[in-house]
């Protein structure tokens, strides 16, 4: 099982946060057909073969993912993928 974790630190407020998990949440519900769940200041995701959580830290978005074999093919896609469009989101 292949595992992403991506930590992407920010000087945005906790509101500007939420706002970018839940519009990075919709991409891999759309993208991935993902089922999300909204758990204090994190958000799980799962799917056979892929579950994960992102994180509201202070100061840091983090995401973590375990890929199933299948999807493990792609990790490094997937992480070079959400890398950017997070990186985009926090600048």
């Amino acid at each position: 099982m292949a595992r992403v974790v991506i930590r992407q630190h920010h000087n945005k407020s906790d509101d500007e946060v939420r706002e970018i998990i839940e519009d990075v949440e919709h991409t891999l519900v759309k993208r991935y057909d993902v089922r999300t769940r909204w758990r204090d200041n994190a958000v799980t995701f799962s799917r056979p073969g892929l579950d994960g959580e992102l994180c509201m830290e202070p100061g840091c978005l983090v995401i973590r993912m375990r890929l199933g074999i299948m999807l493990g093919i792609y990790s490094r896609t997937i992480q070079t993928e959400l890398e950017k469009v997070v990186a985009e989101k926090l600048s």
